[in-house]
């Protein structure tokens, strides 16, 4: 018999690591319902849980990714090991469990919102150097990977490799989300970094970011290629 897909055996999967972190932090609700002391306390910037209210409500998610896979599509490995590296954290830190949690979390929602009426659409561009750097270890990255083959098969995610041999690209501006909404409220931006937050509404902070996500998209073939690059670099690690 072969395995379910959609989005929700996706979802799913994220239960029992979802219920493990939410238990080692002694957690009893998920993140649209923590107060702001419990965002200050694992030194989230006060834009973060802002940026999650809106993205829980967008239609469309447009992601520019150059240097990790972003994390609304990390596997709980994979984002444990970025999130420790980029804050210098141990990885079981509850700061860092903290962080992990929440993306896992935003992963949930996302997946279970596809899962229903009028689901959201995922685009997400990374580069292909994303896709070779064994963050965690060559183990979690293949799992990262095989994650991502599973995931760019939904009809409502896109994935976009820019290849390395193709030189320089748009996105190698940095990591920024780009959000729209089905009732056509004003767009907004959201740049993480490791220290700062930006959190930007409307048209005239959209726009050079969202001409920045079309020329990334123009002239690219849709899943077919991205899937090809996966698949061929899944099979280098093997």
């Amino acid at each position: 018999m072969s395995e379910p897909t959609g989005p929700a055996p996706a979802r799913d999967r994220l239960l029992a690591p979802l219920r493990e972190l939410r238990d080692s932090l002694r957690l009893s609700s998920d993140h649209r319902h923590r107060d702001s002391d419990w965002w200050a306390l694992h030194r989230f910037t006060p834009e973060y849980p802002r940026f999650l209210e809106h993205e829980y409500r967008a239609a469309r998610i447009g992601v520019c990714q150059p240097l990790v896979v972003p994390g609304i599509l990390q596997t709980p490995a994979y984002a444990r090991a970025a999130t420790a590296a980029i804050t210098g954290r141990a990885p079981d830190d509850p700061a860092t469990l903290a962080r992990v949690e929440v993306r896992l979390g935003r992963r949930y929602d996302l997946l279970d919102r596809m899962s229903g009426v009028d689901p959201p659409r995922l685009t997400v561009v990374l580069d292909e150097s994303v896709l070779r750097r064994p963050v965690g270890g060559v183990d979690v990255l293949r799992d990262q990977l095989a994650d991502l083959l599973y995931l760019g098969e939904l009809t409502t995610v896109t994935l976009i490799v820019k290849p390395t041999a193709d030189g320089a690209h748009a996105g190698l501006g940095g990591y920024f989300e780009l959000l729209q909404f089905a009732d056509d409220s004003a767009e907004v931006l959201f740049l993480e970094s490791t220290a700062t937050d930006s959190l930007l509404t409307g048209a005239e902070a959209a726009r050079p970011y969202s001409d920045c996500l079309d020329r990334l998209l123009s002239g690219t073939d849709g899943n077919a290629a991205a899937l090809t690059t996966i698949r061929e670099i899944l099979g280098d690690l093997a």
